[in-house]
């Protein structure tokens, strides 16, 4: 059921007083798949484990791209099996004190940590040599969230759902999640780019530069055109996508949803998770001094 609209702003913010009483504990950054907080029932998920630890064959923890099996979505969930498209990456850990397949680079990680996401980084997760955007055939559901653990770069972390892969894809709308101190967040449809700040000057992500494991989410709403942004499963934005930037936003299609980055010379990503929004019943908010906030989905305070 849906709130009824009382103002007309195109960005409601969150206040950081409000959160899901199923947050990671201080410095776990990363969910791992299956504890989502904003997941009500998975529809796809990868934990990027390497085959040493389990996961499936041809993930070794070595720096190079590995035959089309390796790419293979590890859990379906009954759904058609699918391959991850554009998954131009390798599989390394940061179990210490070998890291195995691990290759630093000017991108910082922060090394000397064994889990350093707090969600199984020390089993398995995706390394680039450079920017990468790799995504799945998907069209499930019209209201979905894509989520995806991964280390911030000077640039940009994104998430993007659209009719072909990546943040250029047709009929695409991509977040990026900025790395470079601002704790700004921008929308992409393939040719322009609009920060949020550029609206709202006291949106901040939290993200304090590069290095940093963090979660990020977007629930993509296709039939009330929105979309809302998570970072480590705390909403920082509903967006109206009919007034935002002149709706130039509106009209993105679920065929494919996918995460990736740029910024430094490597991007790390784990915990590829899609599924949909829980129903009101399964997400237990805890708010305060929110009285001027609408909050204008499955929101109650």
């Amino acid at each position: 059921m849906h709130l009824s609209r009382t103002v007309s702003a195109s960005i409601v913010l969150a206040a950081s007083t409000c959160f899901f009483a199923s947050l990671q504990p201080v410095g776990a950054a990363g969910v791992a798949v299956g504890s989502s907080a904003l997941i009500g029932q998975l529809d796809y998920s990868d934990t990027f484990t390497g085959t040493d630890d389990g996961g499936q064959a041809d993930r070794p923890y070595i720096a190079a791209v590995q035959p089309p099996a390796a790419y293979g979505i590890e859990s379906t969930y009954g759904n058609p099996a699918g391959s991850f498209l554009g998954a131009g990456f390798s599989f390394a850990s940061d179990f210490q004190p070998t890291a195995p397949g691990f290759v630093p680079g000017t991108n910082p990680y922060p090394t000397g940590i064994t889990n350093a996401s707090g969600a199984g980084s020390s089993t398995g997760f995706t390394q680039t040599g450079g920017a990468v955007d790799y995504g799945l055939s998907y069209g499930l559901r019209d209201e979905y969230i894509v989520q995806v653990d991964a280390v911030t770069t000077p640039d940009r972390i994104d998430i993007s759902s659209g009719a072909s892969l990546g943040i250029f894809g047709t009929s695409s709308l991509s977040v990026f999640f900025r790395g470079n101190g601002t704790g700004d967040a921008s929308l992409f449809n393939g040719t322009t780019d609009t920060g949020i700040q550029s609206s709202i000057p006291s949106f901040n992500t939290g993200i304090q530069g590069a290095g940093e494991w963090h979660n990020f989410a977007a629930r993509y709403d296709i039939a009330d055109q929105e979309i809302e942004l998570f970072v480590d499963e705390t909403s920082l934005a509903v967006i109206d996508l009919t007034t935002f930037a002149g709706g130039i936003y509106g009209g993105f299609s679920n065929d494919i949803v996918g995460a990736g980055g740029s910024g430094g010379d490597r991007v790390w990503t784990d915990n590829f998770q899609v599924g949909a929004v829980p129903e009101p019943s399964s997400a237990i908010l805890l708010c305060a001094g929110m009285a001027s906030l609408l909050l204008r989905r499955r929101r109650t305070c």
